[in-house]
């Protein structure tokens, strides 16, 4: 039994990854604006706070109910503080096609976690999260190389390490709850 319910885990990771490399392939490198990069860390910052509110209300483990609790703080920290940079350099953030696309696969990988209940869900929403923020932190080390506004490159480079942290603790989780 213990091993039908880890394959399933297992399987439903591999479709959240499926739908997050989706993602990866699209990632334009230096051909978004600012105002555009802004708009992809709001729409990451959304999916973060989404995942998390439902984590939030299915997470069999405390750890895992602990780890989306923050995500959810933490994002919409991140939000906030994204929604003053542009009021103070009064850039609007605009939502280009790698933010539609990221809207797509996170709304995909809704679907699967949806699907899941009890460990298989901790599991394959921690698989998730450690999918999410490994790619934000690829982007946004990226964009921290082309992006031309000064306020904006010290805002994404100020953004990294909390994106690692949280990268850290996700697999932290991932560690003792596949061990159960």
């Amino acid at each position: 039994m213990k091993l039908l319910v880890t394959v399933a885990a297992m399987m439903s990771v591999c479709a959240l990854v499926a739908a997050c490399s989706l993602v990866e392939r699209a990632m334009p490198g230096a051909t978004m604006s600012d105002a555009d990069l802004l708009g992809v860390w709001n729409t990451i910052n959304h999916s973060e706070i989404d995942a998390g509110q439902l984590a939030r209300d299915r997470a069999s483990s405390e750890e895992v109910l602990a780890y989306a609790s923050r995500m959810v703080h933490d994002h919409q920290m991140h939000m906030q503080d994204a929604d003053r940079l542009a009021h103070r350099i009064r850039m609007e953030p605009r939502k280009p096609a790698l933010a539609s696309t990221f809207e797509n696969a996170h709304q995909k990988a809704m679907e699967e976690l949806r699907d899941n209940a009890g460990l298989n869900f901790d599991k394959s929403y921690i698989g998730y999260q450690i999918t999410l923020h490994q790619q934000a932190i690829n982007l946004v080390k990226d964009a921290v190389e082309w992006v031309n506004d000064p306020q904006v490159k010290r805002f994404l480079g100020e953004a990294v390490p909390d994106l690692q942290s949280h990268l850290e603790a996700a697999h932290s989780v991932q560690r003792r709850i596949l061990n159960r």
